[in-house]
């Protein structure tokens, strides 16, 4: 009896995990992408190299020769955001030609708003902030300038078609700053501003609130004087 027993249960036995074996660009986007969804789930306090280790089913030396160190693999997950978020956002203003600046707004705006609350982006960026963490220079720099460069460009254009002055330069500048600060604003407090406001029970509050600033701020994008059926 005994040995029927040892055979069942040698037999009942799982078959050992076999090893993933990924190549180093493959295993940085695996660790990157398990750092992204704790930070989302659980804010930056969340991001802990044993437990993504954990997560992807690697060693905690395996991260280490990948980021060198927990700031290298938060600086690594700012840098893929920033770069997901001009890609994002500069694909929203890369549009179709025909379509002007007043109409791309509302999902320039809305994508905004996406981009930051989406995996914590902006709770992370918080974070680097307050406790110095943040990696040399800021992350992003390079994509508020852009984004403003292009969106003055298609303002200037649509100011040419209608043989109208060109908007003032820092004009559009405010425009991207009060999109990235609304927007920065509501990934971070947007929910108790929102029950503050008495939209707590309102889960459709959010989008409307997107929708009217990006319907504004289309008009207001438009040169002085200019009226178009898009608004």
């Amino acid at each position: 009896m005994s040995k029927i027993l040892e055979e069942v249960t040698i037999e009942s036995k799982p078959a050992p995990a076999k090893r993933i074996r990924r190549s180093a660009e493959e295993s940085r986007r695996v660790i990157l992408d398990a750092a992204a969804k704790r930070l989302a789930e659980q804010g930056p306090e969340g991001i802990r190299l044993q437990d993504i280790a954990r997560d992807v089913g690697i060693s905690h030396p395996a991260i280490l020769h990948h980021f060198e160190s927990r700031a290298g693999l938060v600086n690594a997950l700012v840098d893929r955001t920033t770069s997901q978020l001009r890609e994002k956002l500069l694909g929203v203003l890369d549009g179709e030609d025909d379509k002007k600046i007043g109409a791309q707004m509302p999902s320039l705006v809305n994508n905004t708003f996406e981009a930051l609350s989406d995996q914590g982006t902006a709770k992370l960026l918080s974070w680097m902030l307050l406790t110095d963490s943040s990696p040399e220079g800021n992350p992003t720099t390079g994509v508020m300038t852009e984004i403003a460069d292009r969106g003055h460009a298609a303002r200037c254009k649509l100011a040419d078609s209608e043989n109208l002055p060109h908007p003032d330069r820092e004009e559009t500048m405010f425009l991207v700053l009060l999109i990235a600060n609304a927007a920065f604003g509501e990934a971070v407090v947007g929910d108790y501003f929102y029950e503050a406001c008495g939209f707590g029970d309102d889960p459709d509050a959010p989008r409307r609130f997107r929708k009217w600033l990006g319907e504004m701020l289309g008009a207001y994008s438009l040169p002085e004087g200019f009226s178009t059926n898009e608004r």
